[in-house]
């Protein structure tokens, strides 16, 4: 598999685990602390998928 479908399909993951915590956490915020919102959760799934993924490329290279 290619790292673009990887690097896209996590994206795609963590953009749509982020709004699905948005529309279900954050109902009555305002547009700007959802914008911020967004990119922290966006950010935080994109940083434990790559831990996952890096810990997996480790052992597969055992």
């Amino acid at each position: 598999m290619s790292y673009a479908v990887i690097g896209a399909v996590l994206v795609t993951l963590s953009t749509a685990l982020s709004l699905l915590i948005l529309k279900f956490k954050s109902t009555e915020q305002p547009k700007q602390v959802k914008i911020i919102l967004f990119g922290l959760y966006f950010w935080g799934f994109i940083f434990l998928q790559l831990a996952v993924c890096a810990v997996i490329y480790y052992l597969q290279k055992q």
